[in-house]
């Protein structure tokens, strides 16, 4: 009797040996998949592209974008009326990892559906899928350009503003750098702002009493094409003219009214009163 009882508890204790372990491996498969069903997820941008991309035609672009997921999302450059980007040979590409290429391309190879064009970038797999915010890009052809400086006339004692004329058809791509006179010596826009001479934001040498000396030599600009960062001086230099004042002369605005200035957040500006 006490034998049949001890075979009825090892019985026992075996089978609840066996539900625990059965029990065990039912609680690792469903962490397991419960692990796997967590690691699964949908595109997240790394590295979306910016709304805008300006390129001279002679440089090229890369525009970046990139995107993780799981799995690994596919990445799909795509038109403003949802329709894919395809490579055209030569002038566009699409590389492994996301990014739309826009090689260097002559003059005459330019198209106005690949070079002026607005895109945006896809990631998807099978958990969903995002889209970059609007890509403007515009390819910039380069053009052949003089900035031209002109004489100054100017009343002993008074103040003098030599302005840099750019050509309308490039001046939203080229800035005024730094003023060079021919006695060497150069004024940038980082100098300061409390000199005789004064190179504006906007990009004029402001000269302030006007003397003799200032009419001995001659001024240029030099200028810097953002896109390419080509840097030249002005095909022309401008001297100062200076005149004894006679009599009395009444006060004058020779600058124009100021009617509305846009100053971007951060930058330094200038109100002048001449």
């Amino acid at each position: 009797m006490t034998l049949d009882r001890g075979r009825q508890a090892a019985s026992t204790m075996f089978a609840l040996s066996a539900m625990l372990l059965l029990s065990g491996f039912n609680c690792l498969n469903g962490a397991h998949a419960a692990t796997k069903v967590d690691d699964s997820k949908g595109p997240v941008f790394l590295k979306e592209p910016t709304n805008r991309i300006d390129f001279s035609n002679s440089t090229g672009a890369v525009v970046e974008c990139s995107a993780t997921g799981n799995p690994p999302p596919e990445m799909i450059w795509i038109r403003s009326d949802g329709t894919a980007v395809g490579e055209v040979p030569g002038l566009r590409q699409i590389l492994s990892n996301g990014n739309l290429v826009f090689p260097p391309f002559r003059a005459e190879d330019y198209r106005q559906d690949v070079h002026a064009q607005v895109y945006a970038c896809m990631a998807k797999n099978q958990f969903g899928s995002v889209i970059s915010r609007d890509v403007n890009v515009r390819a910039v052809v380069n053009q052949y350009y003089e900035a031209q400086v002109y004489d100054v006339f100017v009343i002993k004692g008074n103040t003098a503003l030599f302005k840099c004329q750019i050509p309308s058809f490039v001046a939203d791509h080229v800035e005024i750098i730094e003023w060079v006179t021919t006695d060497g010596q150069t004024y940038g826009l980082d100098d300061s702002f409390d000199g005789k001479y004064m190179v504006l934001p906007s990009g004029e040498l402001h000269i302030r009493e006007v003397g003799p000396e200032d009419g001995y030599k001659s001024y240029q600009c030099r200028t810097k094409h953002r896109l390419t960062g080509e840097t030249r001086l002005s095909a022309t230099k401008g001297r100062l003219v200076i005149t004894e004042p006679i009599g009395s002369v009444a006060p004058k605005i020779s600058g124009g009214l100021l009617q509305e200035m846009k100053v971007q957040l951060g930058h330094d500006f200038a109100i002048l009163c001449l």
